[in-house]
C-alpha cells in the first residue's frame, strides 16, 4: 500500500465541499500555496490553509503516531486522531461550544483532522490581561459559566485549562469562548462529579490557584451559578442568585472554595518544581567534548550592560561534593531558573560552564550597582527608609513559595529610580520551597536583621522587623513566638565569602590608567604608546575592565577585543581576518600583579565567551606567543578550550595562533592553510 493511498475517511456531510481542492496527503498539503505551519513536532503538525470563495480558513492536524503504544492504540481505532474526530464530532451534536469539524483523513502513516479556524480569537490568559479591576471580575465569572455549560454537553476533558480555551469578544456579556484539544476527553457518557471537581480545580491551578485567590474565587462564583442553573452541579453554590453588570453568579460554599485552593496550591507548586528541574536538566545548548568540558548556556542578551562573573573552585572529590552546600554558580543559575517560572521574567544568566576540574563559571547581569552594605556605609542616614520596601520584597518572595537563604546586606542590591528605590535579592540566595516554614521566614527575617546592624537602634531594628506584611496571616501563638526569638537573635550576623568579580565597559576617565596596567604587563601584552592605546580602545569593538580589588589601587583587569570588521593594522589580527570569519579576536588581557591567580583571566574569557554568543559568532581566537615560550597562557587556553591553528612569525618571534569554536563553522569559515 503506497503512503498516500487513503483507506478510510469520515466527513461532516454538509461540509466535505470545504476540501474541494485541498490535498488530503501531509506531503501534498505542505506544497499547498497559502498553507502556514503554526505548530510542528514529530507527533503532530498544525498548518492553517487560507480561505476560498467556497470554504472559510481550516485547521489542518497531522497525527503521527510513533511509539509502539501508540501505533497498536491507533490499530484498534484508538489513536489520537480518531479519538479527537469523534469527541469534536459528539460534542458538536451536544451543543458544547467546540470547533467545527470538517473531515478526518486516515492513511497508513498517519492522520489528519480538518476542523474550523476560529478567526480573531485568542488563548483565555492573554485575553484576561486585558482588564482590571470589576471587568475583570464579569469575565472570570463567564468563564465559570462557560465551563457549566461544557459539562452539561457530556464534554469531560482530561486536558482543561486555560491556555486550550479560545475567546472572541471584548465585552464580558457577549464574550463567546470555545474548547480545543479534545483528543483526550470523554463525551456523550455524562461527567462524574469527582470529575467534575477534576475539570474546576484544573482550570482554578491555570488561574494561579491560592496565590491569586480573588481570580479563582471569581471563576467559583460564576461556576456555581451555571452548575445550579444548568442543573450540572448544585453543591457548590450557596445562596439566591446574584446579579451584578448583567453577569449572573453565585456565593461559592467555603468548604468548596476551601478545598479548590488548596489542590490548586498543590499543583501550582508541583508544576513549578517540574518545569524548575526540566530548564536544568534540558538547558539550551548542551556540549561535552573529549576533555570533558561541559557548556550550557540559556536565551541570549545583549552584554554590553554592567556584568558580574562568579567562580567556584572544585570540591575535594566524591565526598567533598555530597558534603558541601551548592555553589554560588550553581545556585545562582538555579535561582534564575526559579524567577523566569515564578514570574515569566527573562533570564538574566548570559552563559554557564562547568569544568571538568570542578571550575565553575557564570556570568549574568548584576542584580543592581551597589549592594545594600555598601549604600549603608555611604549613605547611613537614608538606610532606615529601606526597611520598609526591603520588608515588602521579602513578603513577595515568600507569598510565592520562596526562600531566601538568609541573604545579608552583600547579598541585596539596591538601585534607584525615578519612583525611588528598587531593591532585589541575589539569585545565588534563591531557594524554592513551595510552601514556607516558621524557620524559613525566622531566618530571612535574621538575614534582614543583619542588614541593619549599625544603623538602627536595637528597638528599631526589632520594631521594624515585627511589620513584616506577612505577620497578619500567621496565628498569634506563632507571631509570639518569633517576636521573642527575633528579640534575642536578630543581631547575628550571616557573613558569606564574596566571590564576585564586576566587570564594566571601559570609560573616558579610565584610558589613562589602563595604558599604566597595559605597560605593566608588557611584554606578554604589546607595548604601546598613550597616543596610541587611546586609539586602540577607541577602535575596539568590546573593552571591559575589572576594577580594582583593593582601595586605592588601580583597575585590576582590562580586556580588549575585536570583530573581523573593525580598522586594526596588528598582524596577527589581520592573518586570523584572512583565513577565518565571524570570529572575536582577543586582542589583549592585563591583569595586575596584586590580582593574579584569583580567576580574573578566566572571568574575562567567560565575558568574551557570553558576548560572542550574544552576537552569533563562531569562535574566539587569540595568539600566545613562543619566543619566549609562555607555559603558562598555553595551559590557561588549553584548559579554557583553545586549540592550535597555526604559527608564524610576529615581529621576529613566533606566536601560536589559537582557537575556541563556539558553533559548528561553515565550510567558508575554515582554515585554509598556515
Amino acid at each position: 500500500m503506497s503512503p498516500s493511498q487513503v483507506f478510510t475517511r469520515d466527513h461532516h456531510p454538509h461540509r466535505i465541499g470545504w476540501l474541494d481542492g485541498i490535498p488530503r496527503h501531509q506531503d501534498d498539503l505542505l506544497r499547498f500555496p497559502g498553507v502556514e505551519i503554526l505548530q510542528s513536532g514529530s507527533q503532530r503538525t498544525v498548518l492553517r490553509i487560507p480561505p476560498s470563495p467556497s470554504r472559510p480558513t481550516l485547521i489542518a492536524k497531522i497525527h503521527r503516531e510513533t511509539d509502539l503504544a501508540a501505533r497498536f492504540r491507533r490499530l484498534i481505532g484508538w489513536g489520537r486522531a480518531r479519538l479527537e474526530w469523534n469527541n469534536l464530532v459528539r460534542a458538536e451534536q451536544g451543543g458544547a461550544s467546540v470547533p467545527r469539524p470538517v473531515a478526518l483523513e486516515q492513511h497508513d502513516d498517519h492522520d489528519i483532522v480538518f476542523i474550523d479556524f476560529l478567526l480573531d480569537t485568542e488563548p483565555f490568559p492573554h485575553h484576561l490581561e486585558r482588564y482590571q479591576g470589576e471587568q475583570r471580575t464579569a469575565v472570570l465569572r463567564v468563564l465559570g459559566r462557560w465551563i457549566a455549560s461544557i459539562m452539561r454537553a457530556g464534554v469531560d476533558a482530561h486536558d482543561i485549562h486555560t491556555g486550550n480555551i479560545l475567546v472572541r469578544g471584548v465585552e464580558p456579556t457577549s464574550m463567546t469562548l470555545w474548547l480545543i484539544d479534545l483528543h483526550d476527553a470523554r463525551i456523550g457518557f455524562g461527567v462524574p462529579a469527582h470529575r467534575r471537581r477534576a475539570m474546576v480545580q484544573q482550570v482554578a491551578s491555570a488561574l494561579g490557584g491560592a496565590r491569586s485567590a480573588a481570580d479563582v474565587q471569581h471563576f467559583l462564583e460564576g461556576w456555581a451559578y451555571g452548575a445550579r442553573a444548568l442543573g450540572v452541579d448544585a453543591t457548590w453554590a450557596r445562596g439566591g442568585d446574584q446579579h451584578t453588570d448583567d453577569i449572573d453568579w453565585a456565593e461559592v460554599e467555603p468548604k468548596r472554595m476551601t478545598e479548590t485552593l488548596q489542590k490548586a496550591e498543590r499543583a501550582e507548586i508541583h508544576r513549578r518544581r517540574r518545569h524548575i528541574s526540566r530548564a536544568l536538566r534540558n538547558p539550551v545548548y548542551h556540549r561535552r567534548n573529549w576533555q570533558g568540558v561541559e557548556t550550557v548556556h540559556g536565551n541570549q542578551l545583549d552584554t554590553d550592560g554592567i556584568l558580574q562573573v562568579r567562580r567556584e573552585r572544585g570540591r575535594g572529590g566524591l565526598l567533598g561534593w555530597l558534603r558541601s552546600r551548592p555553589t554560588i554558580p550553581r545556585a545562582s543559575w538555579f535561582g534564575d531558573r526559579v524567577r523566569q517560572t515564578v514570574w515569566r521574567c527573562l533570564p538574566q544568566a548570559a552563559l554557564f560552564i562547568e569544568r571538568c576540574n570542578g571550575e565553575e563559571l557564570i556570568v549574568e547581569k548584576q542584580p543592581g550597582t551597589m549592594t545594600l552594605a555598601a549604600f549603608s556605609r555611604q549613605s547611613p542616614d537614608r538606610t532606615r527608609g529601606l526597611l520598609g520596601p526591603l520588608l515588602e520584597t521579602l513578603h513577595r518572595y515568600h507569598s510565592e513559595g520562596i526562600h531566601l537563604d538568609g541573604a545579608s546586606a552583600e547579598e541585596w542590591y539596591v538601585e534607584q529610580n525615578r519612583d525611588g528605590f528598587e531593591l532585589r535579592p541575589d539569585a545565588a540566595s534563591i531557594r524554592y520551597r513551595g510552601t514556607l516554614t516558621r524557620e524559613d521566614i525566622f531566618e530571612d527575617l535574621i538575614g534582614l536583621g543583619t542588614i541593619f546592624d549599625g544603623s538602627l537602634t536595637a528597638r528599631d531594628r526589632l520594631r521594624g522587623l515585627l511589620s513584616y506584611p506577612g505577620f497578619s496571616a500567621l496565628p498569634v501563638a506563632i507571631v509570639r513566638s518569633l517576636s521573642v526569638r527575633l528579640g534575642q537573635r536578630f543581631a547575628t550576623g550571616v557573613s558569606q565569602e564574596d566571590a564576585v568579580v564586576c566587570i564594566r565597559p571601559a570609560l573616558a576617565q579610565d584610558v589613562e590608567a589602563l595604558h599604566i596596567l597595559n605597560e605593566a604587563n608588557a611584554p606578554e601584552v604589546g607595548s604601546l604608546s598613550a597616543a596610541d592605546f587611546a586609539a586602540l580602545i577607541e577602535t575596539a569593538a568590546m573593552v571591559r575592565v575589572v576594577d580594582a580589588v583593593r582601595e586605592g589601587e588601580g583597575p585590576a583587569g582590562l580586556l580588549v577585543v575585536m570583530r573581523p570588521e573593525d580598522d586594526y593594522d596588528s598582524p596577527n589580527f589581520l592573518w586570523f581576518r584572512r583565513y577565518f570569519d565571524n570570529f572575536a579576536y582577543v586582542d589583549r588581557v592585563a591583569i595586575a600583579a596584586s590580582a593574579r591567580r584569583s580567576g580574573i583571566g578566566s572571568a574575562l574569557y567567560a565575558v568574551t565567551e557570553a558576548w560572542a554568543r550574544a552576537r552569533d559568532l563562531s569562535s574566539i581566537v587569540c595568539e600566545v606567543n613562543l619566543e619566549p615560550r609562555n607555559e603558562g597562557s598555553l595551559v590557561f587556553h588549553h584548559n579554557c578550550g583553545f586549540r592550535e591553528v597555526g604559527q608564524k612569525l610576529s615581529r621576529g618571534k613566533a606566536v601560536m595562533m589559537m582557537q575556541k569554536k563556539l558553533r559548528d563553522q561553515a565550510p567558508g569559515e575554515d582554515i585554509i592553510s598556515s
